[in-house]
């Protein structure tokens, strides 16, 4: 259930804090007070999409926060926890933030998520039948999903069942076209890969080989250089008068005299260690000496294969590691193509399995939608009858589509048909349904809806269009009705409604220094009275229109008290 909601910066609200009961609560107001600002609040906290025209005037930011106390058997429940943000305690805190930069800022209890996560909770908490939403009733394109809502969790699983299914058709479908390709395009693709394949096989590339390459290119270019510089570091080091035979001689001297001290020990002993890196140094000067050797024809070779590897990087790949990787790539498709009869037969089993699953599932969702759809015609027909529609017909008509497997959500079309009086043919809701009509149609499956979404909180925002007089009371018991189940929030315009409320919330605008600003007030019962008069057409001050006012609450608290007592 909503507990509260803190609305900050949002249109015409500067900051403005509401609780909220159970039960069902109205909101009332002039036109253009900021009823629609509550309810835009209520979808920005929510998750829904929006701009920053939302944000005031002025304001960098705006924001809104909104507590729930939820249950371990609330749909919301069940999420939260597949995201590890279940509160233990009991009490959820949505909290969202956009600047004027468009920077959203998504909080669960105080944990960043992002808007889509933000909505599917806001999903499972609140339902929001905003004043046009009764529109959807006259696509026939919503029908299947209202259908399916209602018919429960095993038409729902089968639902997603169909659609991997049909998913898997799809993929063998395309798998088997493809596999279907011109004869002569087939062998020009074979020729291709095949000459490809034997180039790059072939030149027997190693990954790292052109670095080696390059590298050896290197010494072989500056072979002189290196010769003259191995030669004379060789004779520096070993040579008559080189470093080993000063170093050899020194070594004697202080070998003679490292008895008469210490220092002359350590410093016999540190030459002694210079002495064998010397000669380690000497040793490998003359082995690179020896080993190397200039070959012309050498070079030449190296310099045949590095243009051999260019040639191959301008053809298949950036370097030998992408040139390998493109040999194994068309490898695999020249396989293929060299297989394909012998893999077209595989392919069709493939597909005709994929199909035969895909109408397997798709056939027990459409039982279940048939199943389905018998319930919601007796269950909505006498909710139409309890919203002054007592000679209203309804059918749920379900068509197979056209084509093998048409779509993911199974092989059905849905469509909503009503005789709004008795006698009249049974015809598509757009063309026998008033906009008074479809609130109610609207409003009786909202009310067989709740029966089994298990959303605690729903909301109606002017829901009462096109309804009046007696038929408005009638609306007025029917949400008062289904808040005994759930918390029902209410804008209206309608004093037949607003006099059934158990809590009433009075928006107002008012202008102070040039700006102007919306508030909202929980009204105490003589607010109450005074707001339904003046609903009704009266003054507040009006004694007649009070008098009215009252009688109209005591009749709905009389309706109420006889409800709660069956």
């Amino acid at each position: 259930m909503l507990r509260r909601i803190h609305i900050r910066n949002i249109a015409l609200i500067t900051e403005q804090a509401i609780e909220f009961d159970d039960g069902f609560s109205v909101l009332t107001g002039e036109t253009g007070a900021g009823k629609s600002i509550i309810i835009e609040s209520f979808n920005f906290v929510l998750g829904e999409r929006a701009s920053r025209e939302l944000i005031k005037y002025g304001a960098q930011k705006a924001s809104a926060e909104a507590v729930f106390v939820i249950s371990e058997t609330e749909p919301a429940a069940a999420i939260l926890r597949e995201m590890e943000l279940y509160p233990e305690d009991g009490e959820l805190v949505l909290y969202r933030e956009l600047s004027q930069t468009g920077k959203n800022v998504c909080r669960v209890n105080g944990t960043l998520v992002g808007t889509a996560m933000l909505k599917q909770i806001g999903d499972a908490l609140i339902d929001i039948h905003g004043q046009h939403a009764h529109q959807s009733l006259l696509d026939p394109k919503k029908h299947l999903a209202l259908l399916d809502q209602f018919a429960g969790a095993e038409t729902l699983r089968l639902k997603q069942e169909t659609a991997e299914a049909y998913h898997a058709y799809t993929e063998a479908k395309r798998a088997l076209d493809g596999s279907v390709m011109n004869e002569r395009e087939r062998a020009q693709k074979c020729d291709l890969y095949s000459y490809q394949l034997q180039e790059i096989e072939k030149a027997e590339l190693r990954d790292g080989e052109e670095e080696e390459l390059l590298d050896e290119r290197k010494k072989l270019q500056n072979a002189q250089q290196i010769m003259e510089a191995l030669a004379a570091g060789t004779e520096g080091l070993s040579g008559e008068t080189g470093a080993l035979t000063a170093l050899t001689e020194t070594l004697r001297q202080l070998n003679g005299i490292r008895s008469y001290g210490e220092e002359y020990e350590t410093l016999a002993d540190k030459l002694q260690e210079s002495y064998y890196a010397v000669e380690d140094a000497a040793y490998t000067l003359r082995d690179l000496r020896d080993g190397f050797s200039y070959d012309p024809q050498s070079l030449d070779s190296i310099e045949w294969r590095l243009e051999l590897i260019s040639q191959l990087k301008r053809k298949y790949g950036a370097n030998i590691a992408e040139i390998l990787a493109y040999a194994e790539k068309i490898g695999e498709e020249y396989q293929q193509l060299l297989t394909i009869e012998e893999r077209r037969d595989q392919m069709q089993a493939d597909y005709e399995r994929a199909k035969e699953r895909y109408l397997d599932v798709a056939g027990k969702l459409s039982k279940e939608r048939h199943a389905a759809a018998a319930r919601l015609k007796a269950a909505l027909l006498p909710e139409l009858s309890g919203l002054g529609m007592p000679g209203a017909a309804f059918e749920v008509q379900i068509e197979r589509m056209n084509g093998e497997a048409p779509s993911a959500t199974g092989y059905d079309a849905v469509e909503f048909l009503l005789s709004a009086n008795r006698g009249e043919p049974i015809k598509a809701l757009a063309r026998v349904a008033s906009g008074g009509e479809l609130s109610r149609i609207m409003l009786a499956f909202k009310t067989v809806l709740a029966a089994v979404d298990g959303i605690p909180t729903m909301v109606f925002d002017e829901i009462d269009t096109g309804i009046s007089g007696k038929i408005g009371t009638v609306v007025a018991e029917k949400m008062s009705e289904i808040a005994k189940r759930h918390q029902v929030l209410c804008v209206t315009h309608l004093a037949q409604i607003a006099a059934y409320a158990d809590a009433h919330y009075l928006i107002e605008k008012q202008t102070e220094d040039e700006h102007t600003r919306s508030s909202t007030v929980r009204l105490d019962a003589d607010g109450h009275c005074r707001e339904v008069a003046r609903i009704m057409g009266g003054e507040p001050d009006d004694g007649v229109a009070l008098l009215h006012a009252r009688r109209l609450i005591e009749e709905a608290e009389k309706k109420k008290s006889s409800v709660n007592t069956r």
